[in-house]
């Protein structure tokens, strides 16, 4: 554990970080059209969690996300969800017969997502609000605390062996979120998370696309403000869009050569 000392005068202010946190994500990000506009946007991920001193990366199980809502196209440059999410948290000290093996977490969900196309790459902003019931492991808690989690995340789509972003494509993507959080327990630790990430794509069809990646992430403990956690995380992402209309209404599909 490292530690840094800030001092003016009388006063004196500490930060300590957390050990190192290794997590693996495994991301599904599903979209299908029910309209020419509306689409139902369905999300499924499964995380793992270690440290340095067990086995990073996969050593347990950490969360398991569960998020749908419906996504609206106003156009091609913004969109707007909403939605819910159930969250299934699981023990960080298995084996704690004092800790139950599995909370949920409740979620609703919104977000707006501006996106801002250039003649090589592609620009978003995405806006996302979460409000969050959360509680402790110990057995027999029944304290839940309400949260809002405010997200803004900037990410770029750079195709690097075509010249636009199509089937065929390998893309770089790098991203920046930051997440801040409000509510009655939120004193002091605002800031939730801090992510830079950056992952490489593949486009294989108008409908699937894949990607990989590795991320850094820091934020305040929600209890100690100056105590800080710090995660890599290796993540692993696939995108598929498919169309539940009927066929008469379906858009031709894309051709390689338009």
């Amino acid at each position: 554990m490292s530690t840094f000392i800030y001092s003016q005068e009388s006063e004196e202010l500490k930060a300590s970080f957390d050990e190192m946190g290794y997590n693996t994500w495994l991301s599904s990000y599903n979209k299908f059209q029910l309209s020419e506009k509306l689409y139902w946007a369905a999300e499924m991920h499964y995380r793992r969690a270690g440290e340095a001193s067990n086995t990073p990366f996969v050593d347990r199980m950490s969360k398991i996300y569960n998020r749908h809502g419906l996504n609206y196209v106003f156009s091609n440059r913004f969109n707007v969800t909403v939605g819910g999410v159930l969250r299934l948290d699981f023990t960080p000290d298995p084996g704690n017969n004092d800790l139950e093996p599995i909370i949920l977490e409740p979620r609703i969900w919104h977000q707006y997502i501006f996106a801002i196309p250039f003649s090589r790459f592609m620009v978003y902003h995405r806006f996302r609000i979460e409000h969050r019931w959360t509680r402790g492991f110990e057995v027999g808690n029944t304290d839940w605390q309400f949260r809002n989690r405010w997200r803004y995340n900037f990410y770029m789509k750079i195709p690097l062996n075509n010249k636009q972003l199509k089937p065929g494509t390998i893309y770089l993507s790098p991203s920046i979120e930051t997440i801040a959080q409000t509510g009655k327990s939120v004193v002091g630790s605002f800031i939730e998370d801090i992510r830079f990430y950056t992952n490489v794509g593949y486009i294989a069809s108008p409908r699937v696309s894949t990607s990989a990646g590795v991320m850094y992430t820091t934020g305040q403990n929600l209890s100690d403000p100056t105590f800080y956690r710090r995660r890599w995380v290796f993540r692993v992402s696939a995108y598929i869009s498919l169309d539940f209309r009927k066929e008469e209404e379906k858009i031709p599909s894309i051709k390689l050569s338009d």
